[in-house]
């Protein structure tokens, strides 16, 4: 062993309510990309949803010309299938296990206080100084009106100024490649 400890990531997909019922607004179009952006790092990732197991999503359509690219690529990756296929359960999970927690399709109170769901847990990464990336599916309440169709980094510790500038930077090159890609 070399000594280098791998980033290990946590991709939470909120695809139930606490109730069980499911939450049809998470999309494999919007797992795949973080997914491979992860594995390119290389990180350590797992999949986790409320109840575990397989989730239901939207749009899994297996064939289709108009898929994304990275959708295919998900498609056609046992490795990546089976991630999907046999993901945690969220009381499965330990965040200290984790540098980081990329959550899509939570809607709600991130910290309001209940024992389910995935509200506590993100709540948990926060409060033990980790950064969390939340892809809301319906309404987080963060603000009045959302955060739009752009991009909100939140973070108020000593470090938050300077993850947050990388993390801005970041977005900003992306989003600047995204948008020569589609000219």
């Amino acid at each position: 062993m070399d000594g280098h400890i791998p980033i290990r990531i946590l991709i939470i997909l909120d695809v139930e309510d606490i109730d069980g019922i499911s939450n049809s607004g998470v999309r494999l179009a919007q797992i795949a990309p973080p997914y491979y952006l992860f594995k390119e790092v290389p990180a350590e990732i797992v999949l986790a949803t409320p109840s575990g197991g397989f989730p239901a999503l939207l749009g899994q359509a297996r064939h289709g010309s108009d898929q994304e690219p990275f959708v295919q690529r998900f498609l056609s990756d046992r490795e990546a299938r089976d991630d999907l296929a046999d993901t945690l359960s969220l009381d499965q999970i330990v965040a200290d296990d984790f540098d980081a927690a990329f959550c899509i399709g939570f809607s709600g109170w991130v910290w309001k206080t209940h024992n389910l769901g995935t509200g506590p847990l993100i709540k948990t990464f926060l409060e033990n100084g980790k950064p969390v990336a939340i892809i809301p599916c319906q309404r987080l309440d963060i603000a009045p009106e959302g955060s739009g169709a752009g991009l909100l980094i939140i973070g108020d510790s000593d470090q938050s100024p300077v993850l947050a500038a990388h993390a801005l930077l970041k977005a900003v090159i992306e989003r600047r490649e995204l948008m020569a890609r589609s000219t």
